[in-house]
């Protein structure tokens, strides 16, 4: 368990947990991985954050996989203040970059019944899968149940509600396909 305050920083394998950072639990970090002071990467006995080779983890960002597991593939940069859950899984492939403010969430509240309040209704928790090469622009906001394809990219405050194919670049609220990386296919 690492748990820095101050102005130091843990150097780890050529990575860095700067002074601020909390990262505890079942958490394990590639090489050259750097986490940002005020970031935290908390994971109880039951949970699992794995983060791979060469990813940076910047100021303020959360990682709470909240009985789940979040598994970050190489080269991902998350930026500041973003929020990422893993209740019912969360996966990203490699070279995928996460704007400010992005706020990625695998499970939901369930509201059916009137009868009992939505604090005590559960929840569902499918699961959320972002492949290799994506772009979350910033403010962006991933919904439970999606997967979002290799190269896709999604447009500064999009809310993802929906599957994002490979390529697409999607936009709105809620997102849909406005576009796509591979010059031959436009909406």
């Amino acid at each position: 368990m690492f748990s820095l305050r101050g102005k130091i920083a843990l150097r780890l394998g050529r990575g860095c947990i700067e002074g601020g950072a909390r990262v505890s639990g079942r958490v394990t970090l590639g090489k050259r991985v750097f986490v940002g002071s005020g970031a935290e990467i908390v994971a109880a006995r039951n949970e699992s954050v794995v983060i791979g080779d060469d990813c940076s983890i910047l100021r303020g960002a959360l990682l709470y996989p909240y009985g789940g597991r979040i598994e970050l593939g190489q080269r991902v940069g998350i930026n500041p203040y973003c929020v990422l859950y893993g209740h019912g899984g969360l996966t990203i492939g490699n070279d995928v970059m996460i704007a400010t403010g992005c706020v990625i969430i695998p499970a939901n509240h369930n509201i059916a019944d009137l009868e009992v309040p939505m604090s005590g209704q559960g929840e569902t928790a499918k699961g959320i899968a972002i492949g290799n090469d994506v772009w979350l622009g910033a403010r962006v906001t991933v919904l439970d149940g999606v997967t979002i394809g290799d190269g896709a990219v999604i447009g500064a405050g999009a809310v993802v509600t929906k599957d994002i194919p490979p390529y697409a670049i999607a936009a709105g609220v809620p997102a849909r396909v406005i576009g796509s990386r591979r010059k031959s296919e436009t909406p």
